[in-house]
């Protein structure tokens, strides 16, 4: 009753931040103000909103003082996602066709694999700011292997970033792979981060502090780009045990919990399947005990990393607060469109499968007791058990392009829209920048900044943030590491490469099986066949290139433990079996 009271209350004071600003400044620009705030490998029903356990009171709160879109697609990763969102183009056209550093070798030729943005594209920075806003950034951008295509380069007025995809969240700033950095910059130099650097905060801190220098009357773009809960997976000392217990109980029941609560909210139809991650047998080194045969001691490492992954959820929440709390200050919050989402699912890999990293290295650059976990040196992460209750209901994770990977909470808050009302919207992270340019009066396609440039693709979604029931058709695709899909209303069909999936093209019925786990392809050829079609003319619009050789997985990036003889062996053998499985696959193609 407490906790519950203690929740409550939270949601009231966000709540009443939200609806009470007052009114500092006479004057309201005319041109709203855009904050959108995007998480890092957050899974879908990672909110209070939703059901979950993580306590996420000022999400909540936008929630019930806007609306919440659940049909919301992003890209599989974290970097084609950041640079749909940017330029409002398929990732393939803003040259994230994949992530730097793993393209294949048919790919390092064509400019949709580059690796960071193409000169062909305009950021809704460098749009805005022709358009008289003032554009800010904090956080991560991971769009930029040179210095031309940082944020100060790309239409940014101020910009404190991290341009890697990841890093520790303390100051020391040890990087995501071993053979990358972590390159900390603002307005394009080089900075050294405090000795009490802890991301969320820190990025919190500066977005304040750019918003403190406005003047009243221009209207401003602040792009927050938190870095957690990406690992590895930290939080300062005195957050380490919020969540202490919460999951004695073990990630299967989480996942049933999740889905119960999703399903009594109608966020999913009655009678879901809840997808089950894969097990392997006890002779592979991949095999992970049942929750009931393990000792006090193995649950309490198993689940000490969603401890820590929960209490860096609340602790962004808490951040969001305050830059909520600003805006209220200042007047401004009246006429600013607040928007939050997550870049993709939550990861379920482990750090070797992060390039240029080895288990050695792994097991010897990090602290691995139990009590170091989630502190500065330590290099904590879900796996896969984990990470499928973030994802709760759907398949896969983080990568992928199953519902798992793909699909991201979207909630927005602003003048003129409704109050704690839910989308069904199927719709895409191209839309939302397509929406932004609506409400902020640009043209694409009359604007000089657009001149020979590549256009933005997707469509507004402001009539249906206005009015939820007023829906259109929506059909796009998707592609990454070779694996494809389309999703079109309540259809959708995907195309896995092994070992994610069988290198056929199944199809779902999503109103139905949001989970993904009953194919009816057989049943429906020609809707597959329809968009089968479509995902091939895509593919030519945008320049996919199927990797060659094929992106493989390796069984031992699934574990991180020590690895003897038998168990390299063993894991050289089922190495083996996948790729020629993956080969041949291919070559059906």
């Amino acid at each position: 009753m407490i906790y519950r009271a203690l929740r409550h209350g939270l949601r009231l004071h966000v709540l009443m931040a939200l609806l009470c600003a007052s009114h500092v400044y006479a004057a309201v620009p005319q041109q709203p103000n855009f904050i959108v705030i995007v998480a890092d490998d957050m899974g879908w029903s990672d909110i209070g909103a939703f059901g979950s356990e993580i306590r996420t009171p000022t999400i909540d709160a936008l929630a019930e003082s806007g609306v919440t879109m659940t049909n919301f697609y992003v890209g599989p990763t974290c970097s084609p996602t950041r640079a749909m969102l940017m330029t409002g183009v398929d990732s393939h056209l803003a040259g994230l066709g994949t992530m730097e550093g793993v393209q294949s070798e048919n790919q390092l030729h064509s400019d949709a694999y580059l690796g960071q943005l193409r000169d062909d594209v305009v950021t809704i920075a460098e749009a805005l700011k022709a358009s008289g806003y003032t554009t800010l950034m904090s956080g991560k951008w991971h769009l930029a292997k040179e210095p031309n295509q940082y944020p100060s380069n790309r239409g940014f007025d101020r910009s404190f970033s991290l341009i890697e995809g990841g890093a520790s969240h303390f100051s020391d700033a040890a990087p995501l792979y071993r053979i990358d950095k972590a390159s900390y910059l603002e307005d394009g130099r080089r900075v050294k981060l405090p000795a009490d650097f802890y991301s969320s905060k820190a990025y919190t801190d500066k977005m304040l502090g750019y918003l403190a220098e406005l003047d009243a009357q221009t209207p401003f773009f602040a792009y927050v780009a938190y870095t957690a809960p990406h690992d590895p997976l930290q939080v300062p000392d005195d957050w380490l045990d919020k969540y202490a217990g919460v999951y004695d109980e073990g990630p299967a029941a989480l996942r049933a919990m999740r889905a119960h609560k999703l399903t009594k909210r109608k966020l999913i139809p009655r009678g879901s399947e809840v997808w089950t991650p894969p097990t392997f047998p006890k002779f592979l080194p991949t095999y992970i005990k049942p929750w009931s045969m393990m000792d006090e001691l193995e649950r309490e490492t198993s689940s000490k990393p969603m401890e820590i992954y929960a209490a860096m959820v609340e602790y962004m929440d808490e951040q969001i607060q305050r830059l909520i709390d600003d805006l209220a200050r200042s007047g401004r919050l009246e006429n600013t469109f607040i928007v939050f989402l997550s870049d993709n699912g939550a990861n379920g890999a482990t750090p070797l499968s992060y390039p240029g990293n080895t288990r050695d290295w792994y097991l010897n650059e990090y602290a691995q007791s139990l009590d170091q976990q989630g502190r500065r040196g330590s290099h904590s992460y879900l796996g896969r058990e984990w990470a499928a209750v973030s994802a709760s209901p759907f398949k896969l994770y983080k990568g992928a392009i199953a519902e798992g990977g793909i699909r991201s909470p979207l909630i927005v808050r602003g003048p003129s829209l409704g109050k704690n009302t839910i989308s069904k919207q199927v719709s895409h992270i191209t839309d939302l920048t397509a929406t932004l340019y609506a409400l902020a009066g640009i043209d694409t396609e009359a604007s000089a900044v657009f001149a020979d440039k590549i256009r933005p693709e997707g469509r507004s979604l402001l009539e249906n943030w206005r009015d939820p029931k007023k829906e259109v058709s929506r059909t796009f695709a998707t592609e990454l590491f070779g694996h494809g899909a389309v999703v079109s209303d309540r259809w959708k069909a995907t195309n896995m490469r092994p070992p994610l999936g069988t290198g056929k093209w199944e199809l779902y019925d999503l109103n139905h099986d949001p989970s993904e786990v009953h194919n009816i392809a057989a049943e429906n050829p020609e809707k597959l066949n329809e968009l089968i079609d479509f995902y091939r003319g895509y593919q030519r619009r945008v320049g996919v290139i199927p990797p060659n050789p094929a992106i493989s997985v390796s069984l031992g990036d699934l574990f991180t433990s020590e690895c003897n003889w038998y168990c390299q062996t063993v894991t050289d053998i089922v190495d083996f079996i996948i790729a020629l499985w993956v080969r041949f696959s291919v070559s059906q193609e």
